[in-house]
C-alpha cells in the first residue's frame, strides 16, 4: 500500500490529527484546529519567514466524533463519505474517465466531471461540491485561477480542493493557493483514494460542525427573542403603572374605567383637555400607535390648570383587527408645579448680579453655576463644571476642604468676606463671597455667592 509522503511547508502551527472532541459543558468551544489543514495553510501563507516546518497532514482519524450536543455523538461513517459530492477538473478526457472509473469502483455515487476550467466556479455555486480533484496545467485557464476564484466563492467555509499536477515545483504553490492537498501524475491509485478520503472526511465534519454552529445560534436566538419580550412585558406593565387603568373599544367609547373620578381625567369629556394636546393624541390614536406618559393640561372648573399623563396601547383580536386601546393615567400636577417653579428660580438666578457656584462636598467639584458665574470667570458653564474650586483662586484644595467643612457645622459666618479670585485668561479681581451649606444625600452642598467688587467700584 502507498502511504502519501508528508510535504514539508513553513508554519509555526504544529497540527494534531487526533480526534476533535467538543466538552460536554462547553458546547460552544467548537474547534477545528486540531484536524483541518486548510486555515494553517492559510496562516502559514503570511509567516514564510520562520523556520520551524511540519508536515501535510495527509492521515485523519477515521471515525472523527463530537460530543456535547445534546448529549449525542456525531459520526462521519463510511456511507457519508461514499455520498460525498465530487467534481473531476481535467482537460484531457482520458485522465477524466480514469478518474471516474476509480472512483466507481470505489463506491462513490456522486461524480461529475468538466473539461472546461470556466465552468468549475459556477458548477460549484451550483452543487456545492465536497471535493474538487483539479488538474492544475489546463490551456486557457490554469488550475491556480479555479483555486483563485473558488476562495472567492468560499470566503468563510472550507473549500476542498485536490491538485493533480506532474510538474514538482507546482506542488508547493497549489498548497500556497489553498489546495488541501496533492497528488502527482502518475498517481498511484491506493495513495489516491486514501488523500481523497480523507479530504472528504474533514470537509464532512466541517459540514456538521457548521450545522451545529447554526443550531447553536437559532437557539441563542430564540432564546434571546423570549428574553426580550418577558423584557418588553415587564417594561410595558412598568410603564403603564399608575393612577387609573382605563379600556376603550374601537370607536372611542369608554369600555372600562377603574381608579380616578372621571372628572380627575378630563379624557372622554367634551372640552377637558387643550384642544392641540388632544389633536396629537387623536393623531396617535388614528395610526393605531402605542403612546407612553401623553402630557396634557386640563382647565378646572375653577380656573386652575392640571396635569395629566396617559399611556395606552392598540389591542387587536386574533385575526389582527383593531379591537380599541387600553392603558393607563396619572395626574402629574405636583410634579409639573415643581418643574415649573424649578424653570422660574433658575431664569430668576440666571438674570442676577451675582455669581452663584454650588459645590459638592463629598466630589470637592462643582456641580452647578448660574450664567453670570459663566461671564464673572470668562468660562462656559461645561468648563466651569470640569474646574477645581482652587483653580478659581479661593484657596487650596485643604483650605477649601477645611472652610467648607467649617461652614456645615456652622463654625463660618454667613457674612461676605474678600477674596482675590482669578479669571480663564489668569487675570484677578477683588471679590466678596458669601456661603452658604445646604444638607443633601451625598455630604453636603456648598452655595457661593461671588460679588464683583471691581464693578461696584
Amino acid at each position: 500500500m502507498c502511504v502519501a509522503e508528508p510535504t514539508p511547508f513553513r508554519t509555526k502551527c504544529k497540527i494534531n490529527p487526533n480526534t476533535v472532541r467538543i466538552a460536554k459543558n462547553n458546547p460552544f468551544a467548537l474547534s477545528l484546529s486540531k484536524v483541518l489543514v486548510h486555515p494553517a495553510l492559510r496562516q502559514a501563507q503570511g509567516e514564510r519567514g520562520t523556520n520551524e516546518q511540519c508536515g501535510v497532514i495527509t492521515h485523519y482519524s477515521p471515525v472523527i466524533e463530537q460530543i456535547g450536543k445534546r448529549g449525542k455523538v456525531m459520526l462521519v461513517t463510511p456511507p457519508d463519505v461514499l455520498a460525498a459530492k465530487i467534481l473531476i477538473v481535467d482537460d484531457r478526457e482520458s485522465n477524466v474517465l480514469l478518474l471516474k472509473q476509480m472512483l466507481s469502483q470505489a463506491g462513490y455515487l456522486h461524480v461529475a466531471s468538466t473539461m472546461d476550467p470556466r465552468e468549475v466556479c459556477g458548477l460549484h455555486r451550483e452543487h456545492d461540491y465536497d471535493l474538487i480533484l483539479l488538474d492544475l496545467q489546463m490551456p486557457g485557464m490554469d488550475g491556480f485561477e479555479v483555486l483563485e476564484g473558488l476562495k472567492a466563492i468560499e470566503k468563510n467555509s472550507y473549500c476542498s480542493v485536490l491538485a493533480i499536477t506532474a510538474a514538482p515545483n507546482l506542488r508547493l504553490r497549489a498548497l500556497w493557493t489553498g489546495a488541501m492537498d496533492f497528488v502527482s501524475k502518475p498517481f498511484d491509485v491506493v495513495e489516491l483514494k486514501t488523500r481523497i478520503h480523507n479530504i472528504l472526511e474533514v470537509r464532512l465534519l466541517y459540514k456538521k460542525l457548521e450545522n451545529v454552529n447554526h443550531d447553536l445560534e437559532a437557539m441563542v436566538q430564540s432564546r434571546t427573542a423570549e428574553l426580550r419580550a418577558s423584557e418588553a412585558r415587564f417594561r410595558s406593565l412598568t410603564e403603564l403603572a399608575s393612577d387609573w387603568y382605563w379600556q376603550q373599544d374601537a370607536r372611542g367609547a369608554f369600555t372600562e374605567v377603574s381608579g380616578a373620578a372621571p372628572e380627575m381625567r378630563g379624557m372622554g369629556l367634551e372640552g377637558a383637555a387643550n384642544d392641540s394636546e388632544r389633536e396629537a393624541l387623536a393623531e396617535n390614536v388614528a395610526l393605531r400607535r402605542p403612546f407612553v406618559d401623553f402630557a396634557y393640561r386640563r382647565t378646572n372648573a375653577d380656573g386652575s390648570n392640571s396635569f395629566l399623563e396617559v399611556s395606552g396601547e392598540p389591542t387587536f383580536d386574533g385575526s389582527g383587527h383593531f379591537t380599541g386601546y387600553r392603558g393607563v393615567g396619572s395626574d402629574v400636577t405636583e410634579r409639573t408645579r415643581v418643574q415649573l417653579d424649578a424653570r422660574r428660580f433658575r431664569l430668576a438666578a440666571d438674570t442676577m448680579r451675582d455669581a452663584i457656584l454650588l459645590f459638592s462636598r463629598a466630589g470637592m467639584n462643582i456641580i452647578d453655576v448660574n450664567d453670570t458665574a459663566c461671564r464673572m470667570f470668562g468660562y462656559t458653564r461645561n468648563q466651569l463644571l470640569m474646574l477645581d474650586p482652587a483653580d478659581l483662586g479661593a484657596g487650596s484644595r485643604a483650605e477649601l476642604e477645611q472652610q467648607f467643612d467649617r461652614i456645615i457645622v456652622g463654625e463660618f459666618a454667613n457674612d461676605f468676606h474678600p477674596f482675590q479670585l482669578r479669571r480663564m485668561n489668569a487675570s484677578t479681581f477683588p471679590a466678596e463671597v458669601q456661603w452658604r451649606a445646604q444638607e443633601s444625600y451625598d455630604g453636603g452642598t456648598l452655595v457661593m455667592v461671588i460679588c464683583d467688587m471691581s464693578r461696584r467700584n
